[in-house]
């Protein structure tokens, strides 16, 4: 089975990210595309993250109409901060035979070797990267995957911000996770 795997904050998940995730399953012939909403996210150990519960529930919401994706919480359910050295030693227990295909943004693609345990980790997936923003492949020591897909100039942070600031934000994150946001009063503050 070739599955993908979207991980991140997710705070919140946004329609680039759906764009990312169907292209790349499209364009590599995946099986599926899993969205897991890391847990404790080591990068952001200094700034404010919403509550797990609220970014995978957005998650679940965003991605419950589309067959080719789902959401997992396995990040969420593991003690301390979270790793992809750590999700794809256990999905790879856990499902013996599955070909990963751990999808990345070009601006994160660069960072991959200052992740735990990165040299393992490269050998054990395929990383896949989706332009967000230019990076030169000299400076990724590692093998990579290349999909083009529409350059979609959206942030977590601008959504963010739209929201705490009352501003529009239709056409950038599905409406289920608009609604839920503005019923539970997330980023207002």
């Amino acid at each position: 089975m070739r599955v993908g795997i979207m991980g991140g904050t997710f705070d919140p998940i946004h329609v680039g990210h759906l764009i990312a995730a169907s292209d790349v399953h499209s364009a590599l012939s995946l099986d599926q595309v899993i969205f897991m909403p890391a847990g404790q996210p080591w990068q952001k150990a200094q700034h404010s993250v919403s509550p797990s519960a609220h970014r995978f529930e957005m998650v679940q919401r965003a991605v419950a109409h589309d067959e080719r994706f789902v959401a997992s919480n396995l990040e969420i359910l593991r003690d301390g901060p979270t790793y992809a050295i750590d999700t794809v030693r256990q999905l790879l227990d856990e499902n013996p035979g599955i070909e990963i295909f751990w999808i990345v943004g070009t601006d994160a693609l660069a960072g991959i070797p200052t992740w735990r345990e990165w040299e393992e980790f490269v050998s054990l997936v395929t990383v896949v990267s989706v332009n967000r923003e230019s990076v030169s492949d000299a400076a990724v020591p590692f093998a990579h995957t290349f999909v083009q897909m529409p350059l979609v100039r959206i942030s977590a942070s601008d959504v963010r911000r739209r929201f705490h600031d009352g501003f529009e934000t239709r056409y950038l994150v599905p409406d289920a996770v608009r609604d839920y946001v503005n019923e539970q009063g997330l980023y207002r503050e």
